[in-house]
């Protein structure tokens, strides 16, 4: 009986270490797969879209700034996690 547990417990031990792993390389390519999008209806703005290149911005660390943005902005699903986020928000009354 205490063998079966043994199995059964690092078997779901492995299965939880492996999810976000899953996650992350589903929303990875998720973000290359789906399109970008150029406004967001919710927030009533643009959004930013893929930097051009300039050896000038790398240098000064504009780049990285820019890249960091559009990231933040073409993640997939975005407007379901700040959905998600404000509802956490509201529950726990930081509204």
């Amino acid at each position: 009986m205490r063998i079966i547990r043994k199995t059964t417990s690092a078997a779901l031990q492995s299965i939880l270490r492996v999810i976000p792993f899953i996650f992350m390389l589903t929303m990875l390519i998720l973000h290359l797969i789906l399109p970008d999008k150029t406004f967001s209806e919710d927030e009533m703005r643009y959004l930013t879209q893929w930097p051009a290149f300039r050896v000038e911005r790398i240098l000064d660390g504009n780049y990285k700034t820019k890249v960091e943005t559009y990231f933040s902005d073409q993640f997939p699903f975005r407007i379901f996690w700040v959905h998600i986020k404000k509802g956490c928000n509201r529950s726990a009354n930081f509204a």
